[in-house]
């Protein structure tokens, strides 16, 4: 079939972005577009070259597996070519794949699939002769890479010899390969060290990974928390033979190999697609990055059957997640007002869906982030969704600017109630508001009322279980509520009026009202949410002074004298029970008949009255808010670390650092098993 000139000015554009990327990902650790992007590129990549398959060029992309080595390590030559793998971005795709190897065989054949999340990090080959590691080498090219045995050996996750096994003896030669990677929380604290020392920042584990492994002097590479999973077999001598991936998985287990625990078996391809779901709802849990699901033939016979293809096994596929990355453009950059009067800009998007979910709206969180990613309305920006959740911005694409984009600016004032900052700034708590005459919709003192009522509503305040965001928001701007206290006169009909309410949903709304009736004094002063005033300091001005009552009528110097209130915290309670408006509110309140229990009393006689406890561990039989709660109501304080001044800790399973510390320090040492005895004090 003929070329035509358009096709093929985009095929070489093609080859050239591609290798830029190529070169920007394995050689320099800094990408420039997403692996979703590039992932899309090298796809129309090689549509083109199977429609037009006179138009493929010798350094095309589709030639080759990563790019060449760099610095001045020595080349590492691999005795089977190190391949990257095909993708599948959806079910389809994965049908495709089979339906391929199928057409291979030229024969129907029932598949059963080795599942295996895809580590984001670095592809490691390991040369072991007579069970000695003898030599290791990143992947490069696919043909050659870089020789990093002297970095891999300082890693204690690498067995520098294997451990012998009856059942798998291992061979006299083999290649074992393997994802070199960095736990999350690992990279980001290394990152947060490199910053304090004023060194490079990795943008990410991978990039982590491989400048690690790229280190001539292994004490860098020994200094980094870098660990490997071992997944596949390169060179293997003639002598030794696995049947399955899943005997090869077991061999590596048996030589003491690290191998991922998330792998699963499926029988068909239907249940290939129940592990990729499987795998895809751990991933948030799981301590590594993964960026997709590894789909293997199981079954060593058929891959060595079906083969490769220049590139790539045809019995592997990488069945990628959706991205949680894209590109947007700001449309415009609004303010929204939290409770204390601070500002938080908000970046109004064109409507873009990341990880399955449609994002119109990231917050900037301070104008320091502004100031940071250098952000102005009308850039073009890449949005994530933070742990799948909370959209992101994370760069400008500055290359795209027009010279038509905004700087932005702080606001002084409101533009609807034309009120300096100062004023909300000043007006904490903010706990009622006239809708008629005071504020109109789109003030900063509409937000700030709306977010404290989300406050006083939350679960360590009144804790109204249904009364979600858009209900409060519902709420305020169809005039039901205009205090807080006003939430205990909605009625059935009101809440039946807005949109998403039935019966049964509003019924158990307003019940869930009711119920916060009954609740503890602490809580009900956390809900009002007097500045400087937290949830621990609530607890001691309940503990120390028992009823509602006695608080409004305490004095400054009594105050003072609660433990954690300070001049400022005492000012602030002083100025909030002597206001003629909070007064108010605090007597619709009591006329509402509240009970307001004080468990966590000032009892000199309990056993735990004033012993600092710690917890740690995970316990079976308790949750660790609850059983915090409990300790507090019976005098004790609950403490976040383990320290000479200790008197207990209560450890459950997998307790970690401070149980040892605790041990070495002579602590007394409350297991799960006996913890009820000691709350009972039998």
């Amino acid at each position: 079939m003929a070329v035509s000139q358009k096709v093929k000015k985009e095929y070489l554009a093609l080859v050239g972005e591609l290798n830029k990327h190529n070169d920007l990902y394995h050689n320099q650790d800094s990408p420039e577009i997403t692996d979703q992007e590039y992932d899309q590129l090298f796809k129309r990549l090689l549509i083109l070259e199977d429609e037009f398959p006179n138009i493929k060029t010798s350094n095309s992309p589709s030639e080759r597996v990563g790019s060449g080595r760099v610095s001045d390590l020595k080349p590492f030559n691999h005795t089977i070519p190190m391949l990257s793998l095909d993708n599948a971005f959806d079910d389809m795709d994965l049908e495709d794949f089979e339906k391929r190897m199928s057409n291979k065989l030229k024969r129907e054949e029932s598949f059963s699939y080795s599942c295996e999340p895809k580590i984001d990090g670095i592809a490691i080959c390991l040369v072991y002769q007579d069970g000695i590691l003898t030599r290791a080498g990143t992947r490069g090219d696919g043909n050659t890479g870089e020789e990093v045995t002297h970095n891999v050996k300082t890693m204690k996750g690498i067995p520098l010899q294997l451990k012998k096994s009856k059942n798998y003896p291992y061979p006299q030669k083999i290649e074992i390969r393997g994802e070199i990677y960095v736990e999350k929380k690992d990279f980001i604290n290394m990152n947060l060290k490199f910053k304090e020392e004023g060194q490079k920042v990795f943008a990410n584990p991978r990039n982590f990974a491989a400048g690690s492994m790229r280190q001539l002097n292994p004490k860098v590479a020994s200094s980094r928390p870098l660990k490997v999973f071992c997944h596949s077999l390169g060179y293997v001598d003639e002598k030794t033979f696995f049947d399955s991936q899943s005997s090869v998985i077991e061999a590596f287990q048996a030589w003491e190999l690290p191998t991922c625990p998330e792998i699963l078996l499926a029988s068909n391809l239907e249940e290939t697609k129940k592990a990729f779901s499987n795998i895809e709802n751990k991933r948030e849990k799981l301590v590594y990055e993964i960026d997709g699901v590894v789909v293997k033939v199981n079954e060593i016979k058929l891959q060595q059957e079906l083969g490769f293809s220049s590139r790539a096994p045809r019995w592997a596929i990488a069945r990628k997640f959706e991205s949680e990355q894209a590109e947007t453009k700001i449309k415009s950059i609004s303010f929204q007002m939290g409770r204390t009067g601070a500002l938080t800009p908000v970046a109004n998007l064109e409507p873009v869906k990341v990880g399955g979910v449609t994002i119109s709206n990231a917050t900037l969180h301070n104008m320091d982030e502004i100031e940071r990613l250098d952000i102005r309305e009308q850039d073009y920006v890449f949005i994530k969704r933070a742990g799948d959740v909370i959209p992101k911005i994370t760069s400008v694409i500055k290359e795209k600017r027009s010279g038509s984009e905004k700087k932005i600016t702080l606001p002084s004032s409101c533009n609807v109630c034309k009120r300096k900052i100062s004023y909300f700034e000043q007006n904490i708590p903010c706990l009622e508001v006239s809708l008629e005459t005071e504020f109109l919709a789109d003030c900063y003192g509409y937000d700030q009322f709306k977010e404290s009522l989300k406050h006083f509503v939350s679960r360590n305040a009144m804790d109204i279980e249904g009364l979600g965001s858009k209900t409060i928001d519902a709420l305020i701007s169809n005039k039901f509520i205009c205090s807080i206290d006003g939430l205990y006169s909605l009625n059935l009909n009101q809440l039946l009026s807005l949109e998403g309410f039935a019966e049964k949903s509003a019924k158990n709304l307003i019940e869930s009202i009711l119920k916060s009736k009954d609740t503890d004094l602490y809580r009900f002063i956390y809900s009002l949410g007097i500045k400087e005033i937290g949830l621990q300091t609530s607890k001691n001005i309940a503990k120390e002074l028992g009823t509602l009552e006695n608080i409004i009528e305490t004095s400054y110097e009594r105050f003072i004298q609660v433990e954690d209130i300070g001049e400022v915290a005492a000012s602030n309670l002083v100025s909030f029970f002597g206001n003629k408006k909070y007064l108010k509110i605090l007597e619709n309140f009591q006329k509402l008949n509240l009970n307001l229990s004080n468990k966590i009393s000032n009892n000199q006689e309990g056993h735990l009255q004033n012993k600092k406890i710690v917890i740690t561990g995970t316990l079976s039989n308790y949750s660790r808010n609850e059983l915090k709660e409990n300790l507090e109501k019976m005098g004790a304080k609950v403490t976040s670390s383990v320290s000479k001044n200790s008197d207990y800790l209560i450890s459950g399973s997998e307790p970690g650092s401070k149980f040892k510390k605790a041990s070495e320090l002579n602590i007394k040492i409350i297991d799960e098993d006996n913890l009820t005895s000691f709350l009972l004090n039998e």
